[in-house]
């Protein structure tokens, strides 16, 4: 073995043993995300509230009074409470915001969990409600 062959050699193993060591972190964070998604999927999130990226986001010009939790026997959610710009109704506010009918959203990478997202008018108002389905 030439002297410049082991110096070479022992890099060759010390970025194989990095590789591997990268992996297996990969590996682990994989599998706690998954048991994190199967929690909230078999427990359905009850006692939890999706994190506040998941509120989607009121236009310009509408203004949010009231953002609140509530919780009963179908989980936690959150509630806002939204005033429409002048000249727009609640129900056209619902419109700009995709939400005329309650949808769910997938998961995502820091939230694995299904999260069901509704509003309704109410007077001059639009009350959304955000929570895990």
């Amino acid at each position: 073995m030439t002297p410049h062959a082991a110096p070479a050699r022992a890099r060759a193993i010390t970025t194989r043993r990095a590789l591997i060591a990268v992996g297996a972190v990969v590996v682990v964070l994989a599998m706690i995300w998954g048991l994190w998604f199967t929690a909230l999927l078999l427990l359905g999130g009850e006692g939890s509230l999706p994190p506040k990226s998941r509120i989607p986001a009121v236009p310009a010009g509408a203004a949010v009074v009231d953002q609140s939790e509530a919780c009963g026997s179908g989980g936690c959610w959150w509630r806002l409470t939204v005033t429409p710009p002048p000249g727009q109704s609640p129900e056209d506010l619902a419109r700009t915001m995709g939400l005329e009918s309650e949808k769910t959203l997938g998961p995502k990478l820091f939230d694995p969990g299904f999260v069901q997202v509704g509003a309704e008018p109410r007077e001059d108002q639009l009350v959304i409600y955000v929570g895990y389905r």
